[in-house]
């Protein structure tokens, strides 16, 4: 009996524990699902912020969201609709006690899961890019492309190969084969340039990078050829590998040998038909040199329509034509060399300056073209492209930025410079010696045609005398390569490793040393020994290069010094002998500490120490470097504010001030600036901002202010761009009111509001032009307008983000509409008291109450809206009375809006 006693007495002991616990669950249960819904809205802002960035990234076309961030998007849009339906149900009295644990665990883990780096990634340009390129007039070139198109629709044709002389076409025919491949959802094309130098390693790590493949942990070719065989094997669609411009037998067993499989398909250029042949290609197609009439076409239309021919011009030129011998690159470029020229005596020297042995000899007719620059300047800066790697796209900012250190173009401030730099590529462009193109991030760039490149590498054979061993896969320094006379040798993007201890290159006249990405660990302490001459040495993006020679202290002729990217490199050696010094950038290196002898930099031009380790400048170090034009300081200095005012010529800053004070001082300063000058101004304590940027052209106008107590107005420079203003204090409430210069950029301000508790109205008067505004969590905002404002104020306005005002009860009065007609995408969330997007003035009586023929005419009109976000709004009522006419609508969500009536919308 006591046993059974004590076994009731325990049973009724842990059923009360289990009812007390019960009870105490069902009290907590509110607290709880208030602190899932703060956990949701965390998540929710997160995303809202991610999906901006990655929207803003993807405008460009060179990048797209990773699918992991896609398939987390998908994931917190899920948990954010459970947690609705959660809610909902706790409102009916069903408080699901294990559910909300359970997503409160999952919304925990998922954002866990969140931290990505990069959310977006490169765009291959077989996914997005179309290949630029020149439609074709010739009849033979029409039908060569019918020809490859017919036989890529035949199902026994797994390989073409196309063949010809240098400058036949060959790439022009694959280019329009490549953009029609991409037109067609049965296909998904990828591009591989080889070129000479290749690496069967290199074409591996391209190919990985198409099928999303990681083999650096993998170092054997044939386990490398293994992974990728497996990974395209797991491709859907028909795949179609274009490699341009192979120079000998590829063992395609090594590059993951697809062609074996059933939906794989490879074209090849070459210039050789052996190359053909030993690749088993099933189809060859020969390109032949153009006949007469075509050949004529071409030129006369390479020409352009500005430069008109009398008829003795035209038989001269046709006369120049003929001596292409039907090739159209030479066509193309002797054309692009005498565009514009319409004086018969200008024809008649270019026809007698020709070579008598220029037939048959494409570089001939290249050399001519190249000559007829005359300008010896323009000729350098074509000659330094050939310094890149084969078929690379060169930025122009980048390339620019070289002409700059290498003293190339002239100018009396960094502008004018870049103006020169620009005018002499477009000249280059136009005269069909380079060709427009973009960069991986969208960016303005410029790339070389091969044998242009090739033609350029011959030139500097001799005087000015360069040594290039840029391009993919490994190399071996050798003593023998560096010869007396060198001018210029570049080694971009060759895998060296290491310099050999003992090398020591005896090279008086080099004058430039590009050893950017060649994976350098180290460089021998006599290597620049004899290397007196050398004005630019570029060390840039060796992210393993942990120390540097003190004979670099010794180099004093020396222009600019790029270290940009070493990731490793914890010092920098005295550099107070290097008084010719006009470009320094350590950008995103790991020093801790500014160079020795900086001060004695008088010349220095261009100085960026942005994300290193530097936290502190020497006092009164600035004014000394009086001729600065760029400075980008480290994310943890407090920029002197009066030693900035100091710097009278400077046109790029970017830099972080502590207080309002201090950045009032250098404002101050640029008051009367009438220049255009490029900022990035972070204002605020060091820990609450990460200062970024990325080394290049700041090309932007942005001021942050963050955490900062408002005890004056705030001293805006002219033409501010973007805006951002967060968690400040002693605000004025109506939020223009805050500022002292209200000039913004003729295209409007880009501005974000956050976290400011005293701001009730955004603008009183029309004084400020917004292009892009987001507010977040003002919970005293009442509204946009205090009071009735002039027309226009909003209408450059494309995007509207409004969320978590709590105060808000209506977004815009219909008068305001005539001002949105250019707003294109509108966001309201979490405000708990909005009632109405688009309400009535005060008096104005509702539709509902007036008679039913006005009741049908009322209509708002947002002709350029393509995307709506309500979400979150438990009050909203209406979007509009009346009709809504969007006519450019593509995107609609609706999320949690119990009491909305949605009105009739009218979209495309």
């Amino acid at each position: 009996m006591e046993a059974v006693g004590g076994k009731v007495v325990e049973y009724i002991d842990q059923g009360g524990r289990f009812l007390i616990k019960k009870i105490t669950s069902c009290i907590t249960f509110g607290e709880d699902l208030k602190t899932l819904e703060r956990n949701v809205r965390r998540l929710s802002d997160r995303t809202v912020d991610m999906r901006t960035e990655i929207e803003n990234q993807e405008q460009s076309g060179r990048k797209k969201r990773k699918q992991q961030v896609e398939s987390w998007l998908n994931e917190v849009e899920q948990l954010k609709e459970e947690f609705f339906q959660l809610k909902e149900t706790a409102t009916r009295g069903k408080k699901n006690i294990g559910a909300l644990k359970e997503l409160n665990g999952r919304v925990a883990e998922v954002e866990q899961r969140g931290n990505f780096g990069e959310l977006v990634c490169d765009v291959y340009e077989s996914e997005e890019c179309p290949k630029l390129v020149q439609p074709v007039q010739e009849e033979t070139s029409k039908q060569n492309i019918e020809v490859i198109w017919t036989w890529l629709q035949d199902e026994n044709v797994s390989s073409i190969g196309i063949y010809g002389m240098g400058g036949v076409g060959k790439t022009t025919l694959a280019k329009h084969t490549y953009n029609r491949l991409r037109k067609d959802s049965r296909y998904q094309v990828h591009w591989v340039t080889v070129s000479q130098g290749f690496s069967i390693k290199g074409l591996q790590d391209y190919l990985a990078k198409i099928v999303n493949l990681n083999l650096s942990h993998v170092k054997n070719e044939d386990g490398r050829a293994e992974l990728l065989n497996w990974a395209f094997k797991k491709m859907k669609n028909i795949i179609v590998i274009i490699l341009d411009d192979v120079w000998e037998h590829l063992r395609l067993e090594g590059l993951g040998y697809p062609l074996g499989m059933e939906g794989y398909k490879l074209i090849l250029t070459t210039r050789s038909y052996e190359v053909c042949q030993k690749m088993c290609c099933k189809k060859l197609l020969k390109v032949k040199k153009l006949n007469a009439s075509d050949a004529w076409e071409l030129f006369r239309k390479s020409l352009g329509s500005e430069t008109r021919l009398s008829p003795d011009i035209e038989r001269v030129a046709e006369s120049m034509a003929t001596k292409c011998e039907g090739l159209p690159l030479g066509l193309i470029t002797l054309a692009g060399s005498m565009r514009g020229v319409t004086d018969i005596r200008e024809w008649n020297n270019a026809m007698n300056e020709f070579p008598d042995d220029m037939e048959n000899d494409v570089f001939k007719v290249l050399k001519y073209s190249y000559d007829r620059l005359r300008d010896p300047t323009m000729q350098e800066c074509f000659l330094y492209c050939a310094l890149y790697p084969e078929d690379y796209k060169i930025g122009r900012d980048e390339l620019i930025g070289k002409f700059i250190m290498e003293g190339l173009v002239k100018g009396n401030s960094r502008e004018k410079e870049c103006n020169h730099g620009h005018t002499i590529l477009n000249k280059l462009v136009n005269l069909c010696l380079l060709e427009a193109t973009a960069d991986d991030f969208g960016d303005e760039a410029v790339r070389m045609h091969d044998l242009l490149r090739e033609m350029a590498l011959r030139i500097t054979t001799d005087k000015p005398r360069y040594m290039v061993r840029a391009g993919i896969g490994p190399q071996v320094l050798e003593e023998q390569d560096w010869v007396f006379n060198l001018d210029r040798a570049s080694f971009y993007y060759r895998k060296i490793k290491r310099i050999p201890e003992d090398m020591t290159p005896n090279c008086p006249t080099l004058s430039t040393l590009i050893l950017s990405r060649c994976g350098l660990t180290m460089i021998p302490g006599s290597f620049f020994q004899y290397m007196n001459n050398l004005q630019v040495l570029d060390l840039s993006d060796n992210s393993e290069l942990m120390d540097l020679p003190s004979s670099i202290s010794n180099l004093e002729s020396l222009r600019a010094l790029s270290l940009q990217r070493c990731i490793l490199l914890k010092s920098v050696p005295p550099l107070r002998k290097l008084k010719n010094l006009r470009v320094l950038n350590v950008f995103e290196t790991g020093i801790k500490e500014v160079p020795q002898g900086m001060e004695n930099l008088v010349k220095l031009k261009f100085l960026d120490m942005g994300r290193t380790g530097v936290d502190e400048l020497p006092n009164e170090i600035l004014p000394k470097l009086f001729q600065l034009q760029y400075l980008n300081l480290p994310g943890h200095v407090n920029a002197p504010g009066e030693d900035l005012a100091s710097l009278e010529l400077l046109e790029e800053f970017r830099g972080r001030f502590y207080d309002l004070s201090n950045f009032h001082k250098f404002m101050s300063s640029r008051h009367n600036y009438e220049k255009v000058w490029w900022y990035d101004i972070f204002v605020g304590p060091t820990d609450s901002l990460n200062l970024g940027g990325m080394g290049e052209r700041i090309q932007k106008q942005r001021v942050i202010v963050e955490n900062c107590t408002i005890a004056t107005s705030i001293f805006l420079p002219h033409g501010i761009d973007i805006l951002k203003i967060s968690s400040c204090d002693g605000l004025s409430s109506c939020f223009v009111d805050n500022f002292r210069s209200r000039t913004t950029t003729s295209r409007g301000l880009t501005c974000s509001i956050s976290d400011c508790d005293e701001i009730e109205w955004i603008i009183n008067v029309p004084c400020i032009s917004f292009r892009n505004l987001k507010v977040h969590c003002l919970p005293n905002l009442v509204g946009l307008c205090e009071r009735k404002i002039e027309p226009h104020t909003f209408s450059d306005l494309t995007e509207l983000v409004i969320e978590k005002c709590d105060r808000m009860k209506k977004l815009f009065p219909r008068a305001m509409l005539q001002d949105l007609k250019n707003l294109e995408k509108l966001v309201v969330g979490w405000c708990s008291e909005m009632e109405e997007i688009i309400g009535r003035e005060e008096g104005e009586e509702s539709s509902q109450s007036s008679s039913s023929s006005s009741s049908t005419s009322v209509t708002a009109d947002l002709p350029k809206l393509k995307k709506l976000y309500l979400q979150q709004l438990p009050e909203l009522k209406s979007i509009c009375e009346g009709k809504l006419m969007c006519d450019s609508l593509k995107y609609m969500e609706l999320l949690y809006c119990p009491k909305l009536k949605i009105p009739s919308i009218t979209y495309w």
